[in-house]
């Protein structure tokens, strides 16, 4: 009998113990219990007074504490999509429902989120899903209101068109890129140039059209069009009339940081009514934001040029192209380096294959709410791939540009510019060698 005793008060012993040691464990529950409860309450006010940016912020800074708590996550993923974080949302949501696979507002909010990423189908689905179960009358007629909305985005791909013409008056200081002497001196042998070769300066008048289409088919990915003409005369010189139009397409992916793009172009260049040349060609891109403001870039582009007039001018153009910068609302600047390869098509223009090496920089700033100051300058280091025929001597050349252009905004449509661009470019065959001011003022209209 004592042992049955014995064996008894053990018992109770254990059991209680493991009372204690539960008391124990709620006692230390209780407090962070209450901290969710505050950090909660503050969330939903801040959600009710529309103050989204607050939430989501006190959200972020919460949720390595409180992530899987269901209550918690459905209202970090309210203050996300708010912000536009949709991946955040969706993340936090599909927690919630890992807890609460029966929570309608999870489940309705959820559909939003994809809608809002344009992944209509996995919205489609959620909501379809969502008829199925027993709804409020309130929350029925917002599912099928989504659904319809849906559909009708599924029938047209959200899309956006933009045009713009401009209209400008300028002058060319050397129209024709011609020597700047009548006479020079190539291997200590003197030429009279004729008047083709000489420095010629002459006023144009300029117009340009330009549209632009964004086909976007997710949140991430969108198709782009761009058609760009140009139509430029002279006052004197009309030999140098020129008609230019180029069409460039392609495929643009952007996730938060990094935006991928990819495309072809076409272009044609005409001169005194006749077809100069014809270019087509592959370009692609990375751009990566590594900060909110610092970002860096890698192109490279491959076209194929085809001179109508003189085929000796063909040629294949390689390049690729570094790239760093700082954008902020009121300025952007941006740094480029890269190489060129651009070899003759045909043996005997190799003379005119050359490779080169460049260097650019540009800042634009905001000066002020209407109006936008721009200034680049590029460097170009230029090696030629075979020596002249006529000359015996490979040309090596050096080639800086500077541009500086001014846009004011008169109205939602209608601005105002001005720009100035020198070239200076030097030859070790002195035929070649030349200097360029350019300046235009003109108007532009967009709709």
């Amino acid at each position: 009998m004592s042992l049955v005793l014995r064996c008894v008060r053990y018992a109770l012993i254990i059991m209680a113990s493991g009372v204690s040691l539960l008391s124990l464990a709620q006692s230390e529950m209780s407090q962070p219990s209450d901290e969710l409860k505050k950090t909660l309450t503050e969330i939903k006010s801040k959600l009710t007074a529309k103050d989204y940016q607050s939430a989501f912020r006190q959200a972020e800074a919460a949720i390595d504490e409180w992530a899987g708590e269901p209550n918690f996550d459905f209202l970090y993923a309210q203050a996300a999509l708010e912000q536009a974080k949709y991946d955040e949302a969706i993340f936090a949501l599909e927690r919630t429902l890992a807890s609460w696979p029966d929570h309608i507002p999870s489940h309705y909010l959820l559909g939003l989120t994809y809608a809002k990423q344009n992944n209509l189908a996995q919205a489609s689905s959620v909501f379809k899903g969502l008829q199925g179960s027993q709804l409020s009358p309130s929350m029925r007629s917002r599912v099928d209101q989504a659904l319809e909305s849906i559909e009708r985005k599924s029938q047209k791909l959200e899309q956006s068109f933009s045009h713009a013409i401009a209209l400008a008056l300028g002058h060319d200081s050397n129209v024709n890129s011609g020597a700047l002497d009548d006479r020079i001196v190539i291997g200590g042998v003197p030429f009279l140039l004729d008047q083709t070769s000489r420095k010629t300066a002459d006023s144009f008048m300029r117009f340009k059209y330009n549209f632009r289409g964004v086909w976007q088919q997710t949140q991430y990915q969108s198709w782009k069009l761009d058609v760009d003409y140009s139509d430029q005369r002279h006052q004197d010189t009309d030999e140098f009339d020129r008609y230019q139009g180029t069409i460039r397409f392609g495929y643009e992916h952007k996730q938060e940081a990094l935006t991928l793009s990819t495309g072809g172009q076409f272009g044609v260049l005409t001169l005194d009514n006749s077809t100069y040349q014809q270019d087509i060609g592959l370009y692609g891109s990375a751009q990566y934001f590594l900060s909110n403001h610092y970002f860096t870039a890698l192109s490279a582009f491959v076209f194929s040029q085809n001179n109508v007039q003189e085929r000796n001018l063909d040629s294949r153009v390689y390049t690729v192209q570094g790239s760093f910068g700082y954008s902020s609302a009121g300025w952007l600047l941006r740094a480029d380096v890269g190489y060129t390869w651009q070899p003759a098509r045909y043996d005997e223009g190799e003379h005119y294959g050359r490779d080169y090496d460049f260097v650019s920089g540009s800042i634009s700033h905001k000066t002020s709410e209407n109006s936008l100051l721009g200034f680049k300058v590029q460097y170009r280091d230029i090696e030629h791939r075979a020596a002249h025929p006529f000359f015996l001597t490979t040309r090596n050349e050096e080639l800086v540009i500077l541009n500086l252009n001014w846009r004011y905004q008169w109205s939602q449509a209608l601005s105002i510019d001005l720009s100035a661009s020198y070239y200076d470019k030097h030859s070790s065959i002195t035929l070649y060698s030349y200097d360029r001011t350019e300046w235009f003022t003109g108007v532009r209209y967009e709709f």
